[in-house]
């Protein structure tokens, strides 16, 4: 897997390249009071701010944390109102019970979730949630021929290359209640999909940390082989916690 800053060098096209997460999942995080008009709510690894717009248009006040310095100019830049701190969310400063709630979009699998938790346990209010979560591209339970030409690439790669649980992604609910400090409330799943050109599909899987450019050459050229268009059926995955 890349440094996490490998993000940098993509930070004019990140947010372009990935499909938006699903309505339904706002919904969620608005019906489970993480997300709403009012609340003060931290953002983890906020990137160029591809959740951070759907949290501001829900009338949340929200403070980002963002290591990346391309990726904070770009956020600084789409959302003005958002106050954005340089660095990582294990070494931020964060004030007491600060914040109504702390959300992680496609970024708490690499924090350091020893130093991070309790961290933000200590700058949640003392009801204050935690809501994690990630598209996972490729539902297992759906065969496609463009499935099987990416999980054919992917069988390809060289012994010691970690591939996760494709529908129990990191951070697991055991790994973010490690410690006591957050306890599971509920976890959702929503299956959608996209429908993507060879270039899109180019562009797309540029983005994901664990392929390398070989790879993706090598799944545009098979996304071409099968046709104008090929259709990926994703699934995003929602933990919410509360403050232990």
């Amino acid at each position: 897997m890349r440094h996490p800053l490998h993000f940098e060098r993509l930070a004019d096209r990140y947010g372009a390249a990935r499909p938006p997460y699903p309505t339904a999942l706002y919904d969620r995080l608005i019906a489970e009071r993480v997300v709403g008009p009012g609340l003060r709510v931290l953002e983890i690894g906020a990137g160029s701010g591809e959740a951070t717009g759907d949290l501001v248009a829900r009338g949340c006040a929200v403070v980002a944390v963002e290591p990346g310095p391309e990726l904070r100019r770009r956020l600084t830049g789409e959302h003005p109102g958002v106050r954005v701190l340089e660095g990582r969310v294990e070494d931020v400063t964060l004030a007491v019970g600060e914040f109504d709630s702390a959300v992680a979009a496609t970024s708490m699998h690499w924090v350091d979730l020893a130093v991070a938790l309790p961290h933000l346990h200590r700058a949640l209010r003392d009801d204050g949630l935690l809501a994690v979560w990630r598209t996972v591209f490729g539902d297992p339970r759906i065969e496609t021929q463009f499935r099987r030409q990416v999980m054919a690439i992917v069988a390809a790669r060289e012994e010691g290359v970690r591939v996760e649980s494709v529908l129990d992604p990191r951070p697991s609910v055991a790994e973010l209640e490690a410690g006591s400090f957050f306890g599971h409330l509920g976890s959702w799943q929503w299956p959608w999909h996209v429908d993507l050109t060879p270039g899109q599909v180019g562009r797309l899987f540029e983005t994901f940390s664990d392929w390398s450019p070989d790879e993706v050459d090598a799944v545009v050229r098979a996304a071409a082989r099968i046709g104008p268009v090929v259709r990926e059926h994703c699934v995003t995955i929602l933990h919410v916690l509360r403050r232990v």
